[in-house]
């Protein structure tokens, strides 16, 4: 081997070692940015536990009043006994932040004030029978207070983590890029150097070759890795689909057996029962909702696109007519302007004027004079959908919240739904190359636009036509 193949060898392999070093300390923090996003689920999924610890004991406290029965204590005897265990695990998982600390030391005499009140309830019915019991139910007007503050202050505290969240995963994703980037780089002038010294010399044709060799196999390698995250979404999706799935089921049983009991028995039970009962079947209507929201989320993803050439005013039109009946008895006027026609799944697509139109009825419904205007733009040589309405609105402070699943800007009370949606709307517009993005002011209305990943340099502005519809 010549001096100068030799260099180049010993070149080479510094690099390498190089690589191996930097490949060593980025995935020991990239194992440490990790551990911190996972801690932070933990600890999110350590509020819910909260959560549903109290709605067991409540469930249990309700048992036991309607019935007498002393089986319904256990329920709500686990449910009192976790929460503690809970809150001294949230205390441990976040002994090193003092604004979560502080939070739970302000949860803590709540949930006990709870949990007070639903022991003395049950002891009144223990020692005065059902109707004391009831009684004391229905003059406790404090008990959704308290609920309503306990749930306000852990949704308050799972903000602040998720806020948390944010960062570690950016840090978590950068560490991730730089390991790719220090390998891909190192590798890459790893391999030069050693083709460097076969053309030195003809002896060391063969180095050359086992770089080339080593080069393939990194390839399959990360081909095979690429082909097992492909499996893993896959797995994840059908996994998501088949939850919500199995799930509607057992809910149409809860809102059916809840439907019968209230037909056939409900003569014979008091109004507070009967409105358990109907909160029931509220309940299991409203996750029956969720959960075919959750389905429809899950096909967008699993379906493949069925592209052809179709003229957006066509579907337009259908989704206006089909929100008619929604906009009985109210004054709406549609101010829609001529849009082009895209490459795009015709099903798809209509799901998103639909989501987006049916949104700006909702979100106008308190205003006397409803305006919904749809109709085209060109920004930065792109062709853009706008919907815009004058509604409810929302601040633009959360207006990365807007498209993530059951993230609500707005009360359920105020306006139904189940903030799944806008993720819809998304996930069908990024399947179609494009992007979303909206623009509010609080009780001034929102506008919402889209692209389709459309070249937009030849946009012919189309005349808006404007139709009025009460």
């Amino acid at each position: 081997m010549s001096p100068t193949s030799k260099a180049i060898a010993a070149c080479a392999l510094m690099i390498l070692l190089g690589i191996g070093w930097f490949s060593f300390r980025s995935t020991l923090r990239e194992e440490e940015d990790r551990r911190w996003v996972t801690h932070t689920h933990v600890v999110v999924e350590s509020l819910e536990e909260i959560l549903i610890d109290v709605t067991q004991a409540e469930a249990g406290q309700r048992g036991y009043i309607l019935t007498g029965d002393e089986k319904y204590l256990k329920p709500f005897e686990a449910g009192a006994k976790r929460i503690h265990q809970d809150i001294g695990e949230f205390h441990e998982l976040t002994s090193d932040n003092p604004v979560q600390q502080e939070a739970i030391q302000h949860l803590e005499p709540l949930i006990a004030s709870r949990l007070a009140a639903l022991v003395e309830r049950m002891e009144i019915r223990s020692r005065s029978g059902l109707e004391a019991g009831s009684k004391a139910v229905a003059t406790g007007n404090n008990g959704e207070e308290l609920m309503d503050e306990i749930r306000e202050r852990i949704t308050g505290m799972r903000h602040t983590e998720e806020q948390l969240l944010v960062p570690r995963l950016s840090a978590a994703a950068a560490s991730t890029r730089k390991m790719k980037a220090i390998i891909i780089v190192g590798n890459a002038l790893a391999v030069l150097f050693f083709l460097a010294a076969g053309f030195v010399t003809y002896r060391e044709t063969g180095m050359r070759n086992l770089a080339e060799q080593d080069l393939k196999h990194s390839n399959e390698r990360l081909e095979l890795r690429t082909l097992e995250l492909s499996e893993t979404n896959i797995e994840l999706e059908s996994f998501s689909y088949s939850v919500a799935h199995d799930l509607r089921a057992p809910l149409r049983q809860i809102g059916g057996y809840s439907s019968v009991l209230v037909k056939d028995h409900g003569p014979h039970l008091d109004a507070e029962a009967r409105r358990y009962l109907e909160k029931v079947e509220e309940g299991a209507r409203k996750m029956g909702r969720l959960v075919d929201d959750l389905l429809s989320l899950s096909r967008v993803g699993r379906q493949e696109l069925s592209l052809e050439t179709t003229p957006l005013d066509s579907l337009l039109r259908q989704v206006v007519e089909d929100l008619a009946p929604d906009c009985s008895g109210r004054e709406v006027e549609w101010q829609v302007g001529n849009l082009f026609s895209a490459q795009c799944d015709p099903g798809l697509m209509k799901q998103v004027f639909v989501n987006l139109l049916s949104n700006a009825v909702k979100y106008t419904r308190k205003k006397e004079r409803a305006v919904i205007q749809v109709g085209q733009m060109s920004r930065n040589n792109e062709r853009v959908v706008f919907v815009r309405d004058n509604g409810a609105g929302f601040e633009m402070q959360y207006v990365n919240k807007l498209f993530g699943v059951f993230q609500r800007l707005h009360k359920t009370r105020d306006f139904e739904g189940t903030g799944v949606g806008l993720a819809i709307v998304q996930r069908i517009i990024r399947k179609h190359g494009g992007r979303i993005w909206a623009e509010a002011k609080l009780n001034e209305g929102a506008t919402f636009f889209f692209t389709l990943g459309l070249p937009g340099t030849n946009i012919a502005r189309s005349e808006t036509k404007f139709s009025t519809m009460r």
